[in-house]
């Protein structure tokens, strides 16, 4: 059993990776969530950590999460950490073995920018 898998048993956290959509609520726009995918990871809060996203945007990091590999996650998906809601800034799959992602994340959900003061 791999060092990853160990930590993951005794120190692993339930977390949940849904997709995210924002819907038309009588004119006024909601979040839904949908597609939940249940799993256990190792979840680490980090501090002074930019992140660039797919976008190249420059984005302040939150959360460092590990998990187990799963083709299906992206950073399109979002993450249900007891009442908090993540966004997933990147996903790496750790030495490309298939075998381990990390998460970088931010709790903030997507922080103003400047270009949308205008």
């Amino acid at each position: 059993m791999s060092l990853f898998l160990r930590t993951l048993a005794k120190c692993g956290k339930a977390i949940t990776i849904e997709d995210r959509d924002v819907k038309l609520n009588n004119g006024a726009p909601s979040e839904v969530f949908s597609n939940p995918i249940n799993l256990t990871a190792i979840v680490r809060t980090v501090s002074g950590v930019s992140v660039f996203d797919d976008t190249n945007t420059e984005t302040v990091a939150t959360h460092k999460i590990r998990i187990g590999f799963n083709s299906a996650i992206t950073s399109e998906k979002w993450i249900k950490l007891g009442s908090k809601r993540i966004r997933i800034i990147t996903v790496e799959n750790c030495e490309e073995k298939d075998e381990v992602m990390i998460l970088m994340c931010t709790e903030r959900g997507l922080d103003s920018k400047v270009v949308n003061d205008a």
